[in-house]
């Protein structure tokens, strides 16, 4: 029996796909930044909007999104609320169409006693805009990266301090 080259070939490329060289990998996390991103949005459209920054932060080449904000990295903390959730007199027709967000950027490492404030703001996003203004997010997480390379640099090029037993005082 005459093995089928086109079963070959596609086997062999998902089980790189599957299966990547370690070595590759290693060295590519270590070049992609953190960046934790907690949300705090109960409207639609703000969901929306935060699984949008999530996924663009997920799958961009410079960032990777964790889980926690530890070793060190760049925190995204939003915060959202519809619009015109609940507001009398407003039409229906409008309720689930627009969330006000607040964002605040923080830089966070093991080696800090807390979370570092960076910058922030507040904007509006709309049902159809979500993806536009995600993209403005991550651009954003760009920018203070820049800004803070050199810190990233230090942290990341100094060993962290091993804990050493507090000294017992003989009397």
């Amino acid at each position: 029996m005459k093995p089928n080259l086109t079963a070959s070939v596609a086997i062999l490329v998902l089980g790189l796909m599957l299966f990547p060289a370690s070595g590759a990998v290693a060295a590519d996390d270590i070049l992609r930044l953190n960046v934790f991103t907690d949300c705090h949005c109960s409207d639609p459209v703000g969901q929306s909007f935060c699984a949008d920054v999530k996924t663009k932060i997920q799958d961009s080449a410079g960032f990777r999104l964790a889980e926690h904000p530890d070793t060190y990295g760049i925190g995204v903390h939003l915060w959202c609320i519809g619009m015109f959730d609940g507001l009398p007199g407003i039409d229906t027709k409008l309720v689930g169409t627009m969330s006000a967000v607040s964002v605040a950027f923080t830089i966070y490492s093991d080696r800090l006693p807390g979370e570092v404030y960076e910058d922030s703001s507040v904007f509006r996003v709309g049902k159809d805009a979500a993806d536009e203004m995600a993209n403005r997010i991550v651009a954003a997480i760009g920018q203070l990266a820049t800004a803070n390379k050199t810190v990233f640099e230090h942290i990341r090029a100094t060993p962290k301090p091993s804990a050493t037993a507090t000294p017992k005082v003989i009397q």
